[in-house]
């Protein structure tokens, strides 16, 4: 399901192999890519039927082909045959694994590439390291010692700060305006006529700052910019006229089969409506869950919108998304597919994504001043949730995870506390989903007033301007290797 690019909030999941749709990519040298059945060839062009028809492409317009197979196989094959000191190897595997859309593995690779050449310039860029006198900083230090100040998910200077802080937006010719204005401007453009799509060459965008020559275009965060948050609360309840037209509104303009309306969403889909209306009451229990469980007491006014395409083919031809995306929030909406199965189902999907939009309803702009470890450790923490009657089971165990960072354990490579809460966004990988989960899992179920001092640490992040590293060690008030040694023991006995 990128802190928050799309809104990403992309926020990332990681599919098993079972999930998969087979097919050929086409990667074009513009940045753009196609995904389908390679049909014909010659020795000018390739013809490429996709979801939204058949196209030709000239061979000189293509900078290479990903033929038909499973890029979970083909990457741990690659992974594989890679020795521990091949620090090129690991970082070509990293971009790779980037086009494929399988984010936290291309981290995972950047971090071997690290740590087998530590001064890897692509592969620190690429984990969101920047040079400061000599030496490799994460890009908050790098800013904050440079005058910066965080907004939301940006490094702005300290004047354009002081205009976010007034209300003011800023567009993208430079000028600011209300925010009344903006969403004027937004809404005027919104009802011009899209422009007619076609396979025309889009230029590339570069990553601002001095890039290392060879290092990629720098990932959005996993929530988008300029996103409302919170947009749930405050405003008045919607009449059951007003409702309905809403969400009739919403299916004629997505084209969508399907519309069902719950206590707290909106679901639009392309599936079956008694799978739609099953979720509809699943995610109801959810949003309760989420607000027993953190003590939201805010009345929430307006639904939340959830698209749900008819298969994983269409979700990938519809948002452009790699195989390695499961879902995402963007802010505004949460995205995912019907016919997901295995241990990240769609509504494991729905749940993690549900996580994150509930945690943006609650933190608002705060969401992205939270460390990486409690915004994915606890929507992977609810993913693996299951109804039970009227209320959710909560302390299931993904044999997955559990199992991901036990062998990082036993193997001595786990990543250590200390640098887990200090951890940057770019920095996150798929090995740091597994500890984020088991470490929110140790200090809620298996630490001795764990559960209470998690909650204060959540409060804290929800009322925002504090240190969420010294918060942590704060509030467990223990030295962080005496934590680590409880949860270590405490994840190697954990039965699942």
């Amino acid at each position: 399901m990128n802190k928050l690019r799309t809104f990403g909030l992309c926020v990332l999941l990681l599919l098993t192999p079972a999930l998969l749709w087979a097919q050929d990519v086409i990667f074009k040298t513009d940045g753009g890519r196609l995904r389908g059945k390679i049909v014909g060839e010659t020795t000018r062009e390739v013809k490429i039927k996709t979801l939204g028809g058949v196209f030709r492409i000239p061979r000189d317009e293509i900078d290479r082909i990903e033929r038909d197979g499973d890029v979970f196989k083909t990457f741990a094959r690659r992974r594989k045959a890679l020795r521990s000191s091949d620090s090129k190897g690991w970082y070509a595997l990293g971009v790779w694994a980037q086009d494929q859309g399988l984010t936290p593995q291309a981290v995972d690779c950047f971090h071997q590439a690290v740590a087998a050449e530590n001064d890897h310039p692509e592969a620190r860029w690429e984990l969101g390291y920047r040079r400061l006198d000599g030496r490799w900083v994460t890009e908050a230090a790098y800013f904050k010692e440079r005058g910066y100040r965080q907004w939301e998910d940006r490094w702005v200077s300290a004047e354009d700060y002081a205009r976010w802080e007034q209300g003011l937006v800023k567009l993208d010719n430079g000028s600011w305006v209300s925010q009344a204005e903006a969403d004027a401007r937004e809404e005027s453009a919104r009802r011009k006529p899209a422009p007619r799509r076609g396979l025309k060459r889009a230029p590339r965008r570069s990553p601002k700052g001095k890039a290392p020559a060879k290092a990629r275009r720098k990932r959005s965060p996993w929530v988008g910019r300029n996103r409302p948050l919170g947009a749930q609360v405050g405003l008045p309840r919607l009449t059951k006229e007003e409702r309905k037209a809403q969400l009739e509104q919403g299916k004629q303009r997505g084209a969508w089969k399907v519309a069902v309306a719950s206590d707290y969403y909106d679901f639009f889909s392309n599936g079956k409506v008694q799978d739609v209306n099953k979720l509809a009451k699943t995610l109801d229990l959810m949003c309760e869950e989420f607000k027993r469980i953190f003590k939201f007491k805010a009345e929430i006014t307006r639904p939340f919108p959830i698209h749900l395409y008819g298969s994983k083919q269409e979700f990938m031809s519809r948002t452009g998304k790699g195989q390695g995306v499961g879902g995402f929030y963007d802010g505004r909406k949460i995205v995912a597919f019907h016919g997901a199965t295995g241990s990240l189902s769609t509504q494991s999907t729905l749940f993690h994504e549900g996580t994150h939009q509930f945690q943006g309803l609650v933190l608002g702009r705060n969401m992205w001043r939270a460390k990486i470890w409690l915004i994915e450790g606890l929507a992977v923490f609810f993913e693996a949730c299951q109804p039970a009657g009227k209320r959710m089971k909560t302390n299931i165990i993904p044999k997955g995870r559990l199992a991901h960072v036990r062998r990082a354990i036993r193997a001595g490579n786990f990543v250590r506390l200390h640098d887990l809460i200090r951890m940057e966004q770019r920095q996150f990988g798929a090995l740091h989903y597994a500890h984020a989960w088991s470490l929110i899992h140790f200090l809620v179920h298996g630490a001795k007033g764990g559960k209470k001092r998690f909650l204060e640490y959540w409060e804290r992040t929800k009322q925002g301007g504090h240190d969420p590293v010294k918060s942590f060690e704060e509030l467990f008030n223990k030295p962080i290797d005496e934590i680590e040694a409880a949860w270590k023991s405490y994840v190697l006995k954990l039965k699942g």
